[in-house]
């Protein structure tokens, strides 16, 4: 009788040490995953930054090699977002960029890589599929359409170039470089042309 105890205490305390095992590993691996995000996320935004974005990028160009696979990158940058900073403060800056985060977060999908690259710059880098660059332009033109919407008071509008990959670069600084230069040639467009038109990829 008091061996059945004796086992009966024992079992119940290894099933007491084994629960607390088990939960002492669920947080280690909890925080380990905090820890994680913060290191790939952008504090303000939480879309990944910019160090995460070249270290997936990398190991994508590793992927695609083996698969032959396309890429789009494309680089986004907020039009008359510095007026905003100037007249009513970083503060609200910060708060209209939490916002087009968001909305970013809330159109392209998840396996899409949204980074915010810096200040009012951001980057969509994705595999470019079958029927899929119609896909992207529909939600770049709902992108645009909530952003005007959502910040018209503050004249808020956005342009973007685009560059894909392999055809224009085999390496993401040139990648960017390029993508940056059509963006650049869009602000220029829509400055002369006030009924100008987002080009299509």
């Amino acid at each position: 009788m008091r061996e059945n105890i004796k086992i009966k205490l024992l079992q119940n305390l290894l099933s007491e040490i084994t629960k607390k095992y088990d939960e002492f590993i669920e947080s280690q691996e909890d925080q380990i995953e905090k820890t994680f995000q913060k290191a790939i996320k952008d504090p303000l935004t939480n879309l990944y930054n910019r160090l995460y974005f070249f270290e997936y990028v990398q190991k994508f160009f590793k992927k695609s090699r083996r698969k032959d696979i396309k890429a789009v990158l494309i680089f986004l940058d907020l039009d008359n977002f510095k007026n905003v900073n100037d007249t009513l403060g970083h503060k609200m800056g910060d708060k209209i960029l939490s916002d087009i985060a968001q909305i970013l977060k809330e159109i392209f999908r998840d396996y899409d890589m949204v980074v915010r690259y810096g200040g009012d710059e951001f980057i969509i880098f994705t595999e470019i599929e079958k029927n899929k660059k119609e896909s992207l332009n529909l939600l770049l033109e709902n992108f645009k359409e909530r952003l005007e919407k959502k910040f018209s008071r503050y004249l808020i509008s956005v342009s973007y170039g685009i560059s894909i990959f392999p055809e224009d670069a085999k390496d993401i600084k040139r990648l960017i470089e390029i993508a940056d230069e059509r963006m650049y040639q869009q602000k220029k467009l829509k400055k002369k042309d006030k009924n100008f038109r987002f080009l299509s990829l």
